[in-house]
């Protein structure tokens, strides 16, 4: 039996005492981080998923008092998320596995696990600076104060209160006991399908004082975790020796599990912020594997599309991309949301995915706030530093965002320029059908893997025109 809210409440304020109180340069306002994920609850399955709920200790690390007021939408909101990293056939994948809906915060009892909370009004209204609060993995998984994320603008902390949510199951043979809470997929959790995997937990606040404030790019932390049992029957964890690390998401746990990892910040101008991180690994055959992630960190306009952005001259087919990949995380317990993955195609100088636009489908699939979908492809390329781009769902002054500096598919040569000596001209033409009269494949121009009349065709068409 789980205990009440109120002694829940006491027994996490004391354990925060016992964490090392951690000082933070304060910032100019309200600022609510993750100080710390103490403890997880599991809660069973059904019909193939089991739940789960992160204890999660805010803190406030601004330099004035965060709101925490129970009965209007001045309360923060606290999302818990789930994500596992393996390898497969020699490559490191790093998905998102599960989502919850977002708790309500109704009480702040301003402890000092992040300072020394000299500074308090008892009113329990408001989470004062330097101080901190904790809710117990019990209390995050409260289903009467789970309310959808669909709700939520997470750029601007905005919400209606109360929150509207469909009803709850009515027995647990009707899936009660994973209702709203954080849900996963058993085939993500069993050790054999899963060898070796590395699991990683996270919190997310979002409050609106501290979003006008400016200070919403840190409100997420996050700790690796691991899961013991056996199929169904899974409970979540701690790790000896792994700490909350504060004001990252869980994206950077790729990173701490493979170092080279690259990650970047995309920000849609005067709005939220959306992260990339990103690998490309040689594998066998001459391939190499390109794995991207992509988080909607906070962005209410969300994301439609991602593409990667090639120099193809004028031949897209010339890049080879086999092996196409999408994985997103399941929307559940009645948000509005399609689950259709997203489709992959090649463009005249790029390759991406996407969803339904929003003028199809206000519902569609969209990249939205706190959530994470891996993008991934083999290819005979090298990579090189390219651009990709993501396109924005919701309707705005500006439809997608552009960024460099990422690991793409090399540039493919000229195809003109066929001796490689930076001019097309007749020599090309003598070095060209030396190659196709011998069969080399540096002749097979149209990459269909033969030598033939085509390739004499596309060789021309691309000598003609310069390349």
């Amino acid at each position: 039996m789980h205990n009440s809210l109120a002694f829940n409440r006491v027994l996490a304020l004391v354990a925060g005492a016992c964490v090392t109180s951690i000082a933070a340069a304060q910032s100019v306002g309200p600022d609510v981080i993750v100080g710390d994920l103490p403890d997880f609850s599991s809660w069973g399955t059904y019909q193939g998923i089991s739940a789960f709920s992160v204890g999660t200790t805010s803190c406030n690390i601004g330099n004035r008092v965060l709101r925490w007021e129970s009965s209007n939408n001045f309360h923060p909101v606290i999302g818990q998320n789930l994500y596992r990293h393996k390898m497969v056939n020699g490559a490191g994948q790093f998905e998102m596995i599960g989502q919850s809906f977002l708790k309500h915060g109704f009480t702040a009892l301003n402890g000092n696990i992040c300072g020394a909370c000299a500074t308090n009004d008892g009113t329990g209204a408001t989470l004062d600076p330097t101080c901190s609060d904790p809710y117990s993995a019990s209390l995050n998984g409260s289903q009467t104060r789970l309310g959808p994320k669909s709700q939520v603008n997470a750029f601007s902390g905005v919400y209606p209160y109360p929150f509207t949510a469909a009803a709850l199951p009515a027995s647990n043979a009707t899936g009660l006991a994973i209702a709203r809470r954080c849900q996963v997929k058993n085939t993500d959790l069993n050790p054999t399908l899963n060898a070796g995997a590395t699991y990683f937990s996270e919190g997310h606040y979002i409050a609106a004082d501290d979003a006008a404030a400016n200070n919403g790019l840190n409100n997420a932390s996050y700790r690796r975790v691991r899961f013991t049992g056996t199929d169904p029957n899974y409970t979540l964890t701690t790790v000896t020796g792994y700490t909350t690390q504060r004001t990252q998401p869980a994206i950077y746990g790729w990173k701490s599990v493979e170092s080279d990892v690259q990650i970047i910040n995309v920000d849609v101008p005067s709005e939220g912020r959306f992260i990339v991180a990103y690998k490309v690994t040689p594998i066998a055959g001459g391939m190499y594997h390109y794995e991207y992630a992509v988080l909607n960190f906070n962005s209410d306009r969300s994301g439609a599309s991602f593409a990667l952005n090639f120099d193809t001259h004028g031949d897209p087919s010339h890049i080879n991309i086999t092996n196409v990949g999408f994985h997103d995380v399941d929307y559940h317990s009645g948000e509005p949301y399609a689950s259709t993955d997203w489709t992959a195609a090649r463009g005249s100088d790029n390759f991406g995915w996407s969803t339904q636009s929003y003028a199809t489908n206000q519902n569609a699939n969209a990249l939205r706030w706190s959530s994470m979908y891996t993008f991934r492809f083999d290819s005979d390329q090298p990579p090189s530093n390219g651009s990709a781009t993501i396109g924005l769902f919701k309707p705005g002054t500006q439809n997608s965002v552009t960024f460099s500096g990422l690991a793409v598919p090399t540039t493919p040569p000229c195809i003109g320029d066929h001796n490689v000596d930076n001019a097309v001209d007749g020599t090309d033409v003598e070095s060209f059908f030396s190659d196709w009269e011998s069969g080399t494949n540096f002749a097979d121009t149209d990459q269909n893997g033969g030598i033939d009349g085509f390739d004499v065709e596309m060789f021309f068409v691309h000598w003609e025109s310069g390349c």
